[in-house]
């Protein structure tokens, strides 16, 4: 049977949360959609376990940001890492202090400088974030959800993409035709495949055993204090062996046990997991287990696809079909989120008039620096686990013995940990990123920005994510931001020529608010620049500090709305991004990884 989707519709293949946040996305902006997603319910497994502060942003201009926090651990609980021997002993051999969400806001209201989120990060399971957001999809007009439909393969045209799709309880077969294709159907993607879109990368080596499971046996469980995250070493893997999860601070945890590929996990129970992880060191470690919800095995995987577009833009990856990350700093699904809200954006302005399709040609040049980016600094976050075996030596029993030699190893892991615990403080990967691709205008009168993955350094550098500053009566800038694009002026009594831009933008048909700010010395002070014009997802288009003509404004609005004239002209070769160089085919700084390029590893 075949179908042709309205062309104000996107046919979106998978409905975990990267597709069903570009759904919500599209429909913000006015543009339809419709889901496709092969399982009949959301996830029952656990997976991501923290929305970032960047994803909190965006989710508090969709409308989110309350609902999902409303779902999550509570605010007044801090964020704690543990790092242990063993519950059976008395205390932890070291720890990270993390702030809860209400110690950040304090933060955060204090230290009003720029380098500051304006929403902190939110514990929230995986599982019930889907359940959140396909309940927001199932109620939203503009997103058809289609629960029970396999997408099995696209064949792109010169006018739109056919679509292949398995309607999974009847095994009819029907064929859809739509415009756009969005791609968020996971790392074994079939529409990647089918458009024999190769990935770089490969797995890590060795594979993990995970166990979901419920118990309120907190005495146990909690015997060296409350965590979010509980690290373990284990004899077995001769360091690093181990982890527990705090999903829901009440009664849901998840245990990672770590595995070589030659040894198999089939004779280790789904509870002699858990007392394996919790007991270390020390052997097995037994708490009440009320019930197991859910056992599996996963290899993780480093890779990202050399493309993130079809050759003639009419198919886009995005979250695990276009990049795979390891656990360690939590960026997989936060990055997914970034693809979709990228990608919806800019997706939604060229189906809807008020942006060109030079847009969609940025969208990979703007996430697949990104995250090459952010899948070596999480296998730097996993090489700081991975040097605790140098550390422990040959005997890593040592550690807690009593001698010289004991004190000595557990003062250097300490040392060690608190000097590398960046796994989830890297905001500089969260927020300082810079896009540069053709819609962002460098400032050819400053340097650029150096990146620093530890921090975010507050900037309105093209491309970089404008700094959040509370204004003199207390109310956020990002609040004061257009749905489209937004032109943020800080006036001092000057003529600046904001009139132009807003005048060249309503010929082209593209909305742009105009903020103008009197008085706010301390917010321009952090800004830099009288003219600061921003993107639908905050991250700066152009700045300056006046606009000569309606001829200059004009040229900065077909620019950054995709509107420079060639740049649909060209092809897909002459496009060619930057290989997979950071953590394939070599070694990197704090990594022990070492890859070799293939093509699609999930053949």
């Amino acid at each position: 049977m075949e179908h042709t989707l309205p062309d104000d519709t996107v046919l979106i293949a998978g409905g975990g949360p990267v597709g069903l946040i570009l759904a919500t996305v599209l429909s913000f902006y006015g543009v339809k959609s419709l889901l496709l997603e092969r399982n009949d319910t959301t996830t029952k497994w656990p997976k991501m376990d923290l929305t970032n502060c960047r994803s909190m942003e965006w989710f508090r201009k969709l409308g989110l940001a309350e609902l999902i926090r409303s779902k999550g651990v509570s605010s007044e609980i801090p964020y704690t890492v543990l790092v242990s021997s063993g519950l059976d002993k008395t205390e932890a051999l070291t720890s990270w202090k993390l702030p809860g969400v209400d110690q950040w806001r304090k933060i955060i209201e204090e230290k009003n400088d720029g380098t500051q989120p304006l929403e902190p990060y939110q514990r929230l399971s995986q599982a019930l974030f889907e359940k959140i957001m396909k309940e927001r999809c199932d109620n939203d007009p503009a997103v058809d959800v289609r629960f029970g439909w396999k997408v099995e393969g696209v064949e792109e045209l010169e006018d739109g993409v056919k679509t292949t799709v398995t309607e999974v309880s009847t095994e009819k077969r029907h064929i859809f035709k739509s415009r756009y294709v969005g791609a968020c159907d996971g790392a074994s993607s079939k529409v990647r495949r089918s458009l024999k879109m190769p990935l770089d990368g490969g797995p890590i080596p060795g594979y993990v055993l995970l166990v979901h499971f419920k118990s309120k046996d907190l005495a146990r469980i909690r015997k060296q204090g409350q965590f979010w995250h509980l690290f373990v070493l284990q004899a077995e893997a001769g360091g690093f062996g181990g982890a527990c999860i705090a999903q829901d601070e009440v009664d849901t945890w998840t245990v990672h046990l770590n595995f070589p590929l030659d040894v198999s996990s089939d004779g280790v129970g789904s509870e002699e997991a858990v007392y394996k992880v919790f007991g270390g060191l020390g052997g097995l470690y037994e708490i009440k287990i009320d019930e197991i919800l859910v056992r599996s095995t996963y290899r993780p995987h480093i890779a990202v696809a050399r493309k993130y577009a079809s050759p003639l833009r009419r198919v886009f990856l995005a979250g695990d079909a276009a990049h795979q990350n390891i656990p360690t700093g939590g960026y997989g699904m936060n990055m997914g989120i970034a693809d979709a809200v990228d990608l919806g954006w800019k997706l939604a302005m060229v189906m809807n008039g008020t942006g060109k399709s030079g847009l969609l040609q940025a969208y990979e040049e703007d996430r697949r620096p990104v995250a090459l980016m952010s899948v070596e600094r999480s296998g730097v976050h996993l090489g700081v686990h991975i040097k605790v075996g140098e550390i422990l030596g040959a005997d890593p029993h040592i550690i807690d013995s009593n001698t010289e030699e004991g004190r000595q190893k557990r003062t250097a892991l300490d040392e060690h940990y608190q000097a590398h615990d960046n796994e989830n403080k890297d905001f500089g990967v969260e927020m300082g990123y810079r896009y540069q691709s053709g819609i962002c205008i460098p400032d050819e009168s400053t340097p650029a920005p150096e990146f620093d993955p530890t921090a975010y350094h507050p900037s309105t550098w093209p491309g970089v994510r404008a700094p959040h500053v509370f204004l003199k009566d207390g109310f956020p800038i990002f609040d004061l931001y257009g749905k489209y694009f937004t032109l943020v002026e800080f006036a001092d009594g000057s003529e600046r020529g904001s009139g132009h831009v807003l005048q060249a933008a309503e010929a082209a048909s593209t909305p742009v608010k105009h903020v103008k700010l009197d008085g706010e010395d301390h917010a321009y002070g952090v800004w830099g620049a009288r003219l600061v014009l921003l993107r639908p997802d905050g991250h700066v288009s152009w700045r300056g500090d006046a606009v000569a003509d309606l001829d200059a404004a004009k040229t900065i609005v077909g620019v950054v709305t995709g509107a420079v004239q060639g740049v649909d002209k060209l092809s897909n070769e002459d496009r060619q991004p930057e290989a997979f160089t950071s953590t394939v085919g070599m070694k990197t700084q704090d990594s022990e990884f070492e890859f070799e390029k293939i093509g699609d590893m999930q053949k």
